[in-house]
Formats: structure tokens, sequence, C-alpha cells
């Protein structure tokens, strides 16, 4: 059977004003953190989120062309576009050029679309593009590979498909690999090493690494699921196993190539509650559960690894925003890193998504979080922010989405902090 995962509240609620060191943030991103969430309907439609001093936002692309933004572009016309997670080309020729998006519509109306963001042109692409039958359905977590390819995955039950998709500017092929499990995908992480960390978006959903017998090559390989053997202090934390999800080993008889979320059940690897999306910076991968309020840090390079909670309602380092509703998080979702190594998180909060930073440095190596602080929040009514991401060229800017708005007028949008860095205090390289 799988182990269960219960909250456990350790410590009590913080306050937000004294809480927030203006200094934590360091590097090109830096600012001076916000006191309280902003409410919703607070912020123009067109510039929905409220910031800190020195940084402005850009629509790059909306629905209608209401706010003017660098192109309209309706991808799944007949309803919200349903943007969710961004990406851009990190290597290979014209770096950081093409911004590439998901659709999560569902009813195989999901997509991926490719930006120019120097032109303003845009791409489409559906399933049946690519020869893919059903169509793509609620398209989520989206990636860069260090060898040059795109990740795309369907959240969509136990059968979610994830996609390699070869990349030539707006130009895509993409192809099904289910060798990296079938489940309902969000996060994804692509290791330098070559290794893909997946989660399976449900209440009771397992944190999977896969390794492929080639690097570069996903049709090959083996998925493996997270095992707590040695529980901490708090549930689904402690020391750790990566359990082979190989029928005829681990108690395992089904082929995660069909069914991962049934292998992982079957081998008794640990249960977590919605395990969202996933980021990796330096040696540690994060993930965001969303469902108990919190992201874990699993580091990558042992075989057993001390998963720890750092950042979440259970450790005490933030707020829950049941119980401090103007400075407390609910439901974590998207994760992003800066060239700072400071993480990001975005709630999946309909009209009052507040985006979170902490840095990774833990001054102490206790795998928790020093300081967690309030960047904006995004007040459009109905939405959520999604696909917060960071490209590596840009420094200074954040993309981030706005998904199902009330108003229909789904958008991406470049959060940007000015030139000369006027939030309060210097830039710090």
């Amino acid at each position: 059977m799988k182990k269960t995962i219960l909250t456990v509240a350790i410590t009590a609620a913080i306050s937000s004003p004294a809480f927030a060191d203006k200094n934590v943030i360091k590097g090109p991103f830096s600012f001076d953190p916000q006191s309280a969430s902003a409410i919703t309907g607070s912020e123009p439609a067109c510039a929905p989120f409220a910031l800190p001093e020195g940084f402005s936002q850009t629509v790059i692309s909306d629905e209608t062309g209401a706010c003017t933004p660098l192109v309209e572009h309706d991808a799944v016309p007949g309803g919200n576009d349903w943007n969710d997670m961004n990406t851009v080309n990190e290597t290979g020729a014209h770096v950081g050029r093409y911004l590439y998006r998901t659709q999560e519509t569902g009813n195989g109306m999901g997509a991926i679309t490719a930006i120019d963001l120097e032109t303003g042109e845009a791409m489409t692409y559906f399933a049946d593009d690519f020869g893919i039958d059903p169509g793509f359905s609620r398209m989520d977590g989206i990636e860069w590979t260090p060898w040059g390819t795109i990740l795309a995955a369907e959240e969509n039950g136990a059968g979610g498909r994830l996609f390699e998709c070869q990349v030539d500017g707006l130009d895509l092929h993409c192809f099904d690999r289910p060798a990296v499990g079938r489940m309902s995908h969000e996060g994804i992480a692509a290791a330098k090493d070559g290794n893909i960390y997946v989660g399976d978006e449900l209440n009771g959903g397992s944190i999977y690494k896969f390794v492929p017998d080639h690097y570069g090559d996903l049709s090959s390989g083996t998925l493996y699921a997270l095992n707590i053997v040695l529980p901490g202090v708090i549930d689904g934390t402690g020391t750790g196993e990566w359990l082979a999800l190989i029928p005829g080993q681990n108690n395992v008889s089904t082929d995660p190539a069909v069914n991962a979320r049934a292998a992982a059940d079957e081998a008794g690897a640990t249960d977590y509650l919605r395990p969202e999306d996933a980021e990796i910076v330096g040696p540690n991968l994060y993930f965001a559960t969303t469902t108990d309020k919190r992201v874990l840090r699993i580091p990558m390079n042992t075989n057993t690894p001390e998963v720890t909670e750092f950042v979440g309602v259970n450790i005490g380092n933030i707020n829950d925003e049941s119980v401090v509703s103007s400075y407390g998080l609910r439901s974590p979702d998207n994760l992003a890193s800066d060239i700072n190594g400071n993480l990001y998180i975005v709630e999946d909060n309909s009209g009052k998504s507040d985006i979170w930073a902490a840095p990774t440095t833990d001054k102490n190596q206790d795998g928790v979080a020093d300081q967690v602080v309030l960047f904006g929040t995004l007040t459009t009514p109905g939405a959520e922010g999604t696909g917060i991401y960071f490209p590596r060229t840009m420094p200074k800017t954040m993309f981030v989405n706005v998904q199902h708005a009330n108003d229909g007028n789904d958008m991406t949008i470049a959060i940007s902090k000015d030139r000369n860095g006027h939030n309060g205090h210097h830039d710090e390289d």
C-alpha cells in the first residue's frame, strides 16, 4: 500500500511586515517585498499584477488585442486559450528569441504555441499537425532540454502523455515519448545529466525520475518513483529512495509506459498531494505539492535523498492563507528560478494569485528556506497566474500567463525590472 501523507502543523503562523527582509532577494531581479496581497480587480485589466516599485509589465500576447500586445493571437478559438507554461529556446541558434507556450484546453483541443519575440509572428500546433491521435488534451508542462528539444505534456488523468518536439524557430515536430510514463503530467524538469523529473498531478500522486538508456534519447530508459523509507517530522519528508518501476521488480506488474500511476501504487511509492510543477536549482529538485501548501526540496546527487519541506505551512516559514488571508500561501502551483537561484512560487488561486520568492542559499543547510517573501499578486477576476519563467538571456524579466480570466482575454505578460533598478536599493550582480 502507498504511504498516505497527512498535514502536520508544527509552528504558529507568522506575520507579514516584520518578517519581510528587504535584502533577502539578491541579483538582477532583486525587489522590496510586498507587505500584503492585492485585492481582486484592484489593478487595470491590461496591467493586472500588483508589483514592487521599479517593475513594469508588458502584454506579449492576448486573445482580443484589447491590451495592445506584441501579438494578438487567439490560439484556441471559441473560448479561453488557457495559457499554461512557458519556455524559450535556451540553446542553439537565436537563443531567447522564441517563446513556446502550452494551451491547457481540453477535449482534444490542447495546443503548443510558438511566438517570435522579435517579429510578433505566432504559430499554434495541434496534435493532428504531427499525425498524433487522439488530440492533445490539457497541455500543461513545457521544458527546454539540455540537448535542444522541447518537452510538453498533458495533465489528463492516468493516461496523460509526454511529447518531445524538435524545434527550428517557429517550426515544431512532436513525438510521443511513452517511456517517460503515462500520468497526469504537469511539472517537467530536465537535468543536465539527461534525467527527467515529472509528477503525477493527483491527490495521492507520485514524484518520478526517468533515466534514459542513452543521453538525449527518451525512447527508452527506466522510470523510478520516490519513496520515503525513514520518515522525517513532517510526513512526506525524510530519507528517500528511488524505486524502479520495472515489471517483475518491486512488486510492479504494470508497464509504466501504459500507466505509471498503477506501477507506482504497486511498488508502494510515497503519496503526495497534487505534485504540480518542478524546478531544478543547482543540485536540488524543488516540487510544489498544491493541496498541502508546500514546496519540497529533493537532492538529485544521491540515490537516498533527504527530502525536506523547503517552503510550507507545515514547517512554518510562510503563513497559511486560510489563517492570514492578506499574507499567506494557498495552492502553490508553478515554480521558476532566477539567474541568482532564487525560487519563485505562483498560486493556483483565482483572482488573487500571489507570487512568492525564497532564496535557495539555505545558510544553515537544513533544507528549509531561510525566508519567503511576497513579490506580487495577479488581480484579474477569475484568473490565476501560470507558467512563471525567467529566460536566462533576460535576467530582469519574468514571463507569466493569465489563465481562464472571466473576461475571456487570457494573455502572456512580461514583468520587467526597470533598467536602473529603481526599487529602493541597488541591483546586485
